[in-house]
C-alpha cells in the first residue's frame, strides 16, 4: 500500500519564507549601500539573494516597498532608543530646559554606537547610512521624512527650550551639520583626513565621540549669534 507524499510541515515552511524574507532585505541592503536606490533594481536584488520576482513581490509589493523595510530594519531600532533617551531626560529634568550637551548625545549616541559594535553588522549599517544621507532621489526623500521627521519634530521642541534665543531654522541647520558631522566620523573620513595631516590615527573612540558632542553643541549655540538664516537666505547681510 503506497503512502501519498505529505505535504510540507507548516513550521517547515514557514521558515522557508522567512528565510527567503530575510535573503532578501540582506541583498537589497546590501546593493543599495553600493549603488543605491536607481542602481537596486528588482531583478538585482532578487537574483543577489537567490530568489526570484514573484518572492519579492509576494513579500514586499514593490522596489520601493523593498527599500523602506530594508531601511526599517536599521532605523527603527535607532530611533527608538532615540527615543527612550530624550524621554528619560525629558523626566528627569521635571519641566526644566535640558543641557544641550545631553540633548546633542541622546540623538547622536546610537549612530556612534551601531557604527562602532562587535559583530558583522557595523560596516553594513555605516554603509547604508551613507548611502542613505547622500543619496537624492525623491523615494529615499520621502522615506527619510517619514522615517525621521516625528522624532526630530521632538528634539527641536526640546532644544528650543534649552536654547530660546536660536531661531528654529538655525537649530534645524545645527542639527543637520551635526549629524553631517557625525555621519563623517563614523564613515571613516576622520581617520583619512588625520593621515592627511601626518597624524597617527584616534584608537579612543569615545574621546572621540566626546568631541563630536562638544562641537556640535557649540554650533548650535552658535545660532543665537550673527546673521540668522533667514537673513542669509534673503540677502539682508553683506558677505
Amino acid at each position: 500500500m503506497t503512502t501519498a507524499a505529505r505535504s510540507p510541515e507548516p513550521a517547515n515552511f514557514a521558515q522557508g519564507e522567512l528565510d527567503t524574507k530575510t535573503r532578501l532585505l540582506d541583498a537589497a541592503e546590501r546593493l543599495f549601500a553600493e549603488r543605491g536606490y536607481e542602481g537596486s533594481s528588482m531583478r538585482a536584488i532578487t537574483k543577489a539573494a537567490g530568489a526570484n520576482v514573484s518572492a519579492a513581490n509576494y513579500h514586499f509589493g514593490s522596489k520601493d516597498e523593498l527599500i523602506r523595510a530594508t531601511l526599517l530594519r536599521r532605523i527603527e531600532p535607532l530611533n527608538q532608543r532615540r527615543l527612550e533617551a530624550l524621554e528619560a531626560l525629558e523626566n528627569a529634568a521635571r519641566g526644566a530646559p535640558i543641557e544641550v550637551e545631553s540633548l546633542v548625545e541622546a540623538y547622536l549616541r546610537p549612530i556612534f554606537e551601531a557604527s562602532h559594535s562587535a559583530g558583522p553588522g557595523p560596516e553594513g549599517f555605516r554603509r547604508v547610512a551613507a548611502r542613505l544621507v547622500s543619496d537624492p532621489h525623491p523615494v529615499l526623500a520621502s522615506l527619510k521624512t517619514e522615517l525621521f521627521r516625528p522624532l526630530a519634530e521632538r528634539y527641536f521642541v526640546a532644544l528650543s527650550r534649552s536654547l530660546p534665543g536660536v531661531p528654529r531654522e538655525d537649530l534645524a541647520v545645527g542639527f543637520a551639520l551635526s549629524l553631517g558631522v557625525t555621519m563623517h566620523a563614523v564613515s571613516g573620513h576622520l581617520e583619512l583626513f588625520l593621515s592627511h595631516a601626518g597624524c597617527e590615527p584616534v584608537v579612543d573612540e569615545e574621546a572621540v565621540f566626546r568631541r563630536i558632542v562638544s562641537f556640535a553643541a557649540a554650533g548650535l549655540r552658535a545660532g543665537g549669534h550673527g546673521a540668522p538664516i533667514a537673513a542669509l537666505r534673503e540677502g539682508g547681510v553683506d558677505s
